[in-house]
């Protein structure tokens, strides 16, 4: 049973209500967005903290409860307190939870909460109510910090505000993305990266380099953004070190065959042949 809980605990890793002013839960104090999100290491009321692990800044918490699984939810929501909501679970999600119960051997609830003054960041919470029919339920509370991803439709900016970002919903349900030049207006990129309810993101590792993830096509890519104009278009394998952001969210089958690149890294790590391999374009 140890072994299937670790095991849960590494698929998850890899793939609200206003409460009076003295219950407020205690808050984390590392760093700005942290400190809007619920400290769970200090316990919560009816629930028996068991267990905490921090894998690549994802921090898990195992408890122990008697709640049933509509209890625990409504004390977990005044626990987080205002702006936190449940979110639709997306079909990545739905398939987890499905195979996290067979694994457990017990029922299992998924929820997603989010906060809209909190980008990036997601609480995921699964009850486990044993089928054997034991008093306590597990839980497992999976703070997931994305770090500065896209994954909504709308412009953005490049960290040094050079290229603008656009992520355009096509069809209804596909995404596509243009990279242009914030001065000139000229396209620099551009592509297709999958369905929108599926799992996809885009991060600018740095000015210059942005990566793209797609699920449903298996959509992998590096675009490097030269100073003389060109654009390298790179489709990322097995031997090139990724960020350790884009790693945190890739499916736990990608993580097994990609490496992340440590977080004090001088230079970004990426394969010189791989990056002699990559498709060159010139700037419109």
């Amino acid at each position: 049973m140890k072994l299937a809980i670790l095991t849960v605990v590494t698929m998850l890793i890899s793939a609200g209500a206003t409460i009076a002013e003295d219950a407020r839960p205690p808050y984390s104090d590392l760093g700005d967005r942290k400190s809007a999100v619920p400290d769970f290491s200090k316990g919560m009321p009816d629930v028996n903290l068991v267990g905490k692990l921090k894998i690549k800044g994802q921090e898990t918490f195992s408890f122990k409860t008697a709640l049933n699984t509509g209890d625990f939810s409504i004390k977990l929501s005044n626990f987080l307190g205002a702006g936190w909501r449940k979110r639709t679970l997306n079909p990545e999600e739905m398939s987890l939870a499905a195979s996290m119960g067979q694994i457990a051997n017990a029922e299992a609830n998924l929820s997603v909460y989010e906060n809209a003054k909190i980008p990036g960041v997601d609480i995921r919470v699964i009850h486990l109510k044993d089928k054997e029919g034991k008093a306590e339920s597990r839980v497992e509370i999976h703070v997931l910090r994305s770090g500065p991803l896209v994954r909504d439709f709308g412009s953005s900016m490049s960290p040094d505000g050079t290229k603008r970002l656009e992520v355009i919903r096509r069809d209804g349900d596909l995404v596509d993305f243009e990279v242009f030049d914030a001065a000139s207006g000229n396209k620099l990129a551009s592509d297709s990266i999958g369905w929108s309810a599926m799992r996809w993101f885009l991060y600018w590792e740095t000015p210059s380099r942005l990566w793209g993830y797609g699920s449903d096509i298996q959509y992998f890519k590096l675009f490097e953004f030269r100073a003389d104009g060109t654009v390298v278009e790179t489709d990322v394998d097995e031997s090139m070190f990724v960020p350790s952001v884009v790693w945190d969210n890739l499916p736990s089958s990608l993580q097994k065959k990609y490496t992340a690149e440590e977080d004090d890294a001088d230079e970004p790590a990426t394969d010189p042949k791989s990056k002699s391999e990559g498709k060159e374009e010139t700037k419109p």
